[in-house]
């Protein structure tokens, strides 16, 4: 059974749309646009989902457009509990962004860019699911700076670039937070101006900071778990992790910027044979291990990441 089991039933779609459309429409509005977006959500999550059965029996040369497909289809369905009217305009329907058509001579796939749209799903995304400008800190993007939100991709970075995008730190027993106290030469901050600065992103004012020898100790932590999108990125159950360099931060949500490289990729991999099948077919790229280290990702992680946004109240 996958996670996605329960939408296979079309009484229990209609009902769970029907719960989220009350939010924001009126009783029999909302159960007329349940009845009609319920199938439509249905076979976006179960078509979604047949794009990452081929992806995880495809090989490298293909998995990206594969990827892209399937995340981007079950944000399709996604986006029909936030926005019952999707799609309202035919300008919504495309990609949202677009990259440089041709890839010139000493291309940098780590310093290629993607360009935000003014119309289409990405921004529509951003808007909807996200309550977010779709330009909200650049109209560009890196794919070294999208990779350097990603806490699994820190290991790319050291080995092969010698950087580190991330403190991490520790949760403890005594449910307190501690990190390497260089994060406040890093951010050129006293502990106090760094609470502030937690707090300037939605951080309840009862957390506390305070420096212990080597290190910083952050408590209560029930405070930093209450935001989803925040400067320390949860990792998991007892790691959090902050980035290195306080510019490299970007309020991004993960499906996006998983969105965002995938597009690209899809691109390269579909119009880019060329430069695509040297990289695929030489050991002599650094690049690579970049590139197959996030389809792992986003293979693993991103099924999970769209049903914790989708189930979200």
């Amino acid at each position: 059974m996958n996670d996605f089991t329960f939408f296979e039933s079309a009484s229990f779609t209609q009902d769970f749309l029907k719960e989220q459309y009350q939010l924001i429409e009126k009783e029999d509005v909302a159960s007329s646009k349940s009845y009609m977006n319920s199938y439509r959500f249905m076979y976006h999550i179960q078509h979604g989902q047949l794009y990452y059965t081929q992806a995880k029996q495809a090989p490298v040369a293909i998995k990206p457009m594969l990827l892209f497909y399937g995340v981007s289809q079950l944000l399709k369905a996604c986006i029909l509990k936030y926005d019952p009217d999707y799609p309202a305009k035919s300008s919504v329907l495309s990609h949202g962004v677009s990259t440089r058509k041709r890839k010139k001579q000493g291309y940098s796939f780590l310093a290629d860019e993607v360009k935000v749209q003014q119309d289409g799903l990405f921004p529509h995304l951003m808007q909807k699911m996200f309550h977010m400008k779709p330009n909200q800190y650049s109209d560009k993007y890196s794919m070294a700076l999208l990779f350097k939100q990603l806490p699994p991709m820190q290991d790319a970075f050291v080995h092969l670039l010698s950087e580190q995008p991330y403190y991490y730190g520790t949760l403890h027993e005594n449910q307190t937070l501690t990190f390497p106290s260089s994060v406040l030469d890093a951010y050129h901050m006293t502990a106090e101006r760094f609470k502030d600065y937690l707090i300037s992103y939605g951080y309840n004012h009862s957390l506390n900071i305070s420096e212990q020898r080597e290190t910083i100790v952050l408590h209560p932590i029930d405070v930093l778990k209450e935001r989803n999108i925040s400067p320390l990125l949860f990792v998991n159950e007892n790691t959090y992790a902050l980035h290195s360099a306080k510019t490299e931060y970007m309020k991004l949500p993960t499906l996006m910027v998983y969105y965002l490289v995938l597009y690209n990729l899809s691109m390269i991999c579909r119009y880019e044979t060329e430069w695509w099948g040297e990289r695929l077919h030489t050991l002599d790229c650094d690049e690579m291990p970049f590139i197959k280290n996030f389809l792992d990702l986003v293979e693993k992680d991103s099924q999970h990441v769209v049903l914790t946004k989708l189930l979200q109240r």
